[in-house]
């Protein structure tokens, strides 16, 4: 868009002032002093923007696949291609909305020379979801800036930036879980390992009998095995308000995060064909595609159709919630129910068993507890901000699942109050960990990758 600014309109009053009162006081010496503004309007005036003009920019992202909380370098290269120098070029990086910018600026006053370039740096906080750069703003003005062009520049090179779980080599494609597929039960039946010999019922499988007791004693007795149970792997996404915290603005919230260190684990299970169910709670109607459970949960079991594309939708919903809090609902509203529902009141609500023999009443936290297969190896995932996370595992070490705790760490700053929150948190996985769960502490400096192979050593062989 072209605009010729009338910048210099004060200039031609002051003139005409002077002029004017140079007549009426018949004073030669303000007749002259109209000189001085009349140049600013003429230089105005004649001021032209060159026909010439012809701006390239190029764009390139440090990692176009990062992790959840990771910065990522955003580089524009603006380059002036015509033969004339431009002595005013402003520009401004289109960076999407939902990116928080925590290093440098997308914005660049500068001028170019004929073929001269410049480039302009700064960093944006990568979040989940695949993100697409605008156009980038250019304005271009005289040195008068009576003219100038407004124009919406295209950019060459990187354009999205995808947060997600699509990596070139898979981290953990060899994963396998010892109890993945089947678990020995005490309870005696068919199976491989021996359990019992018992009197011979008729109908039993003639593959059990006891041939060489029978030869010995001719009696009939049948062999009973150990039976096997099919395990199911559960992995749980704390979503809930408290859960959604940021340690700095633009970061991604703790639920976030949790969700993505969920989708990672998920993939891998998926790769080595272990049954996975995903569960997130603290999740609004709103939120799911399709709505929650009677029970209040987004739940997904891995032996429903779709199950991957279900799970995925789980994922998105915790990024989803944690957007409609931050447009205007706040942790605060953690006692309210998520989904217009009322709770529970606390007379009414059922009390669940904790490791140090106490009870605790949170229907969400039952919710999930009813919903376990009993053979289930239960992966929690957690920011830590309260004590929920906790009483979860402590209420599953009671009823002798195998639990691990994955959780993010949101420790940013050396101000008192994240040294407190830290101190919280650590305090709180440590008692996880009295309650005999396997504690993943992820600093988000390290990939989750990592954090999983050095962790889940007893869980995975990698």
């Amino acid at each position: 868009m072209h605009r010729r600014v009338r910048r210099w309109s004060g200039g031609l009053a002051a003139a005409l002032f002077l002029v004017s009162v140079s007549l009426l006081t018949a004073e030669p010496l303000l007749l002259a002093a109209t000189a001085i503004p009349l140049i600013y309007v003429a230089y105005g005036a004649l001021s032209r923007l060159p026909a010439g003009t012809d701006l390239q920019a190029t764009r390139s992202v440090s990692d176009a696949q990062p992790t959840p909380g990771e910065p990522v370098t955003v580089e524009l290269t603006l380059a002036n291609t015509g033969g004339s120098s431009l002595t005013d070029v402003r520009v401004i990086d289109g960076v999407p909305e939902e990116l928080a910018v925590v290093e440098g600026s997308p914005r660049l006053c500068t001028s170019l020379r004929p073929d001269e370039s410049v480039t302009l740096s700064y960093a944006v906080m990568a979040k989940r979801g695949t993100y697409t750069f605008d156009a980038a703003a250019v304005r271009v003005r005289t040195l008068s800036a009576s003219d100038e062009v407004t124009v919406d520049l295209t950019v060459a090179g990187d354009g999205t930036l995808t947060c997600s779980n699509t990596v070139s080599e898979v981290p953990m494609a060899d994963a396998t879980l010892p109890r993945a597929g089947t678990l020995p039960t005490d309870t005696g039946g068919s199976g491989l390992e021996f359990h019992s010999t018992r009197s011979y019922q008729p109908g039993d499988p003639v593959n059990r009998i006891d041939w060489r007791r029978y030869a010995k004693t001719d009696e009939l007795t049948t062999v009973d095995y150990r039976e096997e149970q099919a395990v199911r792997t559960v992995l749980v996404v704390d979503a809930r308000p408290p859960a959604r915290v940021t340690p700095e603005p633009g970061y991604p919230t703790g639920a976030e995060l949790s969700a993505y260190a969920a989708e990672r684990l998920f993939d891998a299970l998926s790769r080595t064909s272990v049954v996975a169910s995903v569960c997130a709670v603290g999740l609004a109607e709103e939120d799911v595609p399709g709505g929650l459970g009677p029970d209040g949960l987004a739940w997904v079991d891995a032996s429903g159709g779709h199950a991957a594309a279900h799970a995925r939708q789980i994922f998105d919903s915790v990024g989803r919630a944690a957007a409609r809090q931050s447009d205007g609902e706040t942790a605060d509203d953690a006692d309210a129910s998520e989904d217009g529902r009322p709770q529970q009141s606390r007379g009414e609500a059922a009390k669940v068993t904790t490791a140090d023999g106490g009870t605790i009443e949170d229907p969400a936290l039952l919710a999930v507890l009813a919903r376990l297969p009993p053979t289930a190896q239960v992966v929690v995932f957690s920011p830590a901000a309260d004590d929920w996370p906790v009483s979860l595992v402590s209420s599953l070490a009671v009823r002798e699942y195998p639990t691990t705790l994955v959780s993010p760490s949101l420790a940013r700053g050396d101000s008192l109050g994240a040294a407190v929150a830290s101190t919280e948190r650590a305090a709180r996985l440590q008692r996880a960990e009295l309650s005999r769960a396997t504690v993943i502490d992820w600093d988000l400096d390290s990939p989750i990758d990592v954090a999983l192979r050095a962790s889940l050593a007893d869980l995975f062989s990698v």
